[in-house]
C-alpha cells in the first residue's frame, strides 16, 4: 500500500500539468483570437466599404471588370504561393517548439524564393495572354475587353510582390507574432486599399485605375512585413544559425515542399471555390452580372473574415499540439475554436439571410435582385461553421494530401453545377454551385478527422451557442418582420435586441464557451 502513494502522487502531478497547460494553451488563444478578432472586424468593416466605393463609383459594367480581375488575381497569388504560406505557419510553430531554431532560416529562404520565381512565370505568361483572357472574361466585346486586358497587365506585374507578401505575412504568424497579421495585413492594408482605391475611381474614374490602387497596398505590406522578419532573426540571432550538413537541409527543404506542394494545388481550389464563380458569371452572363454577385456574395465574405481570424491563431497550435503528441490539447483547442466560431458568424449569417435585400440596398438600387444568393450562402454557411476550422486541423496533422482531394473534389462539384445552372437560373445558380461546394469540403473533411485523428468540433458549449444565436438572431428577426412594416426599423429592432439577449447569454455562459481567458494583456 505504501509503495502505490509515490505513483499516485506522480500520475496526479501529471494530470494537474497536464491541465494546466491544456488550461493555458486556451488562454493564449483566446487573447490572441481576440485580437485577430479585433483586427477581422475592422478588415470586415473595410472590405465592405470598398465594393460600396466601387459599385457607387463606377458604372456597373466597370464594377464587373474590378470583381472579376481581382477574383482572378486571389486565384493567381494562391496558385504562386506553391502552399509555402501554410508550410511555414505549420513548420516554423514546430521547429521553435522542438528546439530546432537553427532551422528557421532554411524554412524561410526555401518558402520566399520558390513561390517569388513561379509567380513571375504566372505573371509573364498572364501579360502575354491578356487580351484573349480579358475578352473570354467579360463575355463582350469592345471597351470593356480593352479594360480588362489593361486590369490583367497590372495584375501580372504585381503578382510576385503579392506572394511574397502573402508568405511573409504568414511567416511572421509562424514565428508567433500576432500583431503583424493584425496591424499590417487586416487593418493596415485594407485601410490603404480603401483609400487608393477611392482616390483612384474619383480622379481616373476607370476599373485598372481601381485595380492598381488595389494591388499597390500589396507592395507597402511587403516592406513593412520584409522589415520585422529581418529585426526578428537579428534579434534572435537566427541569421547565424545554419542547419548541420548540407543533407540536413536538404532533408528540412524535401519535407518542407512533400507538404506545401499539395497544399498548393489545394489552395488554388479552395480560393476558386470563392472566386471562380464570379469568373463564370462574368463569362457566362457578362460583367453586369459579374459585379451583382459580387456584391451579393460579400456579407458571405465578411463572415468568412471572422472565421478565419481564428483559424489563423488556431493553426500553429494545433500544430506544436501535434508536433508534442498532445491530442487532448489538440482536441480541446478545435472544440473550444469551433464555439468561438459559432458564437461570431452565425449571427452574422443569420441577420444577412434575414434581411438581405435591405443590406444589398448599400450597393445600389440596381443590386437587390440578388437576395436569394445572400439567403442560400448564408444558411449554407451555418452548416460549414458548425465544422470549425475543419481543414486546418487537417494540415497541421499533416493530412495535406486528404485536404487537397477534399479541395478537388468540391471544385469540380462546383463547376459541374454552375455550369448546368448558370445559364438557366443566373446568379442564383452560382450560389446553388458554390453552396454545395462548401457541403462537400466540410462534410468530408470532418468525416476524415473524425476517422483519423479521433477528433469532433461536437459538445454542450456548441449546442447553447448555435440554440443562442437561432434564438436571438433567427427567432428575434422573425417576430420583427411580423410585428413590423418598416425594413430599417425591423433591422434595428433585431440587431439591437438580439444583441443584448445574446451579449445575457454570453456572459451567463462565459466558463461554458472558454472565454475566461479573452484578455489583449499579457498573462
Amino acid at each position: 500500500m505504501v509503495g502505490t502513494y509515490p505513483v499516485m502522487a506522480e500520475v496526479t502531478g501529471d494530470t494537474a500539468t497536464g491541465a494546466g497547460r491544456h488550461h493555458a494553451a486556451l488562454r493564449s488563444l483566446a487573447r490572441e483570437s481576440l485580437l485577430s478578432l479585433i483586427g477581422s472586424v475592422t478588415a470586415g468593416a473595410l472590405s465592405l466599404l470598398l465594393p460600396i466605393v466601387v459599385t457607387r463609383q463606377l458604372a456597373t459594367h466597370d464594377a464587373g471588370v474590378f470583381f472579376e480581375a481581382t477574383a482572378l488575381f486571389m486565384v493567381l497569388l494562391n496558385l504562386g504561393t506553391l502552399g509555402a504560406d501554410t508550410g511555414v505557419l505549420r513548420s516554423l510553430p514546430q521547429a521553435q517548439a522542438l528546439g530546432e531554431s537553427n532551422t528557421i532560416g532554411v524554412y524561410l529562404r526555401t518558402a520566399i524564393r520558390w513561390p517569388v520565381v513561379c509567380a513571375v512565370v504566372v505573371g509573364l505568361a498572364l501579360a502575354l495572354s491578356a487580351p484573349q483572357i480579358g475578352a473570354l472574361l467579360v463575355g463582350d466585346t469592345g471597351s470593356a475587353d480593352d479594360a480588362m486586358t489593361t486590369c490583367l497587365y497590372i495584375v501580372a506585374g504585381m503578382l510576385p510582390v503579392t506572394v511574397a507578401y502573402t508568405v511573409g505575412v504568414s511567416a511572421t504568424r509562424g514565428l508567433g507574432s500576432i500583431r503583424v497579421l493584425v496591424l499590417v495585413d487586416k487593418i493596415g492594408k485594407g485601410f490603404l486599399q480603401l483609400l487608393l482605391v477611392l482616390g483612384a475611381v474619383v480622379v481616373i474614374d476607370t476599373a485598372a485605375g481601381a485595380v492598381a490602387g488595389w494591388t499597390l497596398a500589396y507592395l507597402i505590406g511587403l516592406l513593412v512585413v520584409a522589415h520585422w522578419i529581418v529585426r526578428y532573426r537579428r534579434r534572435r540571432g537566427d541569421s547565424a544559425r545554419q542547419p548541420t550538413s548540407r543533407a540536413d537541409r536538404s532533408a528540412l527543404v524535401r519535407s518542407f515542399w512533400a507538404f506545401s506542394a499539395p497544399r498548393a494545388v489545394s489552395r488554388v481550389c479552395n480560393v476558386a471555390m470563392q472566386r471562380a464563380d464570379v469568373l463564370l458569371v462574368g463569362a457566362l452572363l457578362g460583367a453586369a452580372d459579374a459585379a451583382l454577385y459580387a456584391a451579393a456574395t460579400r456579407f458571405l465574405v465578411i463572415g468568412t473574415m471572422f472565421v478565419q481570424s481564428i483559424q489563423q491563431v488556431m493553426a500553429p497550435k494545433i500544430s506544436e499540439a501535434v508536433a508534442l503528441d498532445d491530442n487532448d490539447r489538440a482536441r480541446a483547442i478545435y472544440q473550444t475554436t469551433t464555439t468561438w466560431l459559432t458564437l461570431i458568424s452565425w449571427p452574422i449569417y443569420l441577420l444577412s439571410a434575414s434581411f438581405a435585400s435591405l443590406l444589398l440596398g448599400v450597393f445600389g438600387p440596381s443590386y437587390t435582385s440578388g437576395w436569394p444568393t445572400v439567403v442560400i450562402l448564408c444558411l449554407t454557411m451555418l452548416v460549414a461553421t458548425s465544422c470549425g476550422p475543419v481543414d486546418s486541423v487537417l494540415l497541421m496533422a499533416g493530412r495535406s494530401m486528404q485536404s487537397l482531394g477534399n479541395a478537388v473534389l468540391a471544385l469540380l462539384v462546383m463547376v459541374v453545377i454552375d455550369l448546368v445552372l448558370i445559364p438557366e437560373l443566373g446568379i442564383t445558380g452560382a450560389a446553388i454551385g458554390w453552396s454545395v461546394g462548401i457541403l462537400v469540403k466540410n462534410l468530408m473533411a470532418l468525416w476524415q478527422v473524425n476517422v483519423g485523428l479521433r477528433m469532433h468540433p461536437f459538445g454542450q458549449s456548441l449546442l447553447i451557442a448555435a440554440a443562442g444565436a437561432l434564438t436571438c438572431f433567427g427567432v428575434i428577426p422573425a417576430i420583427a418582420n411580423a410585428l413590423l412594416d418598416n425594413e430599417v426599423m425591423k433591422l434595428g429592432v433585431s440587431i439591437c435586441v438580439g444583441t443584448a439577449v445574446y451579449a445575457v447569454g454570453v456572459a451567463v455562459f462565459r466558463l461554458t464557451f472558454r472565454l475566461d481567458g479573452l484578455s489583449i494583456r499579457r498573462s
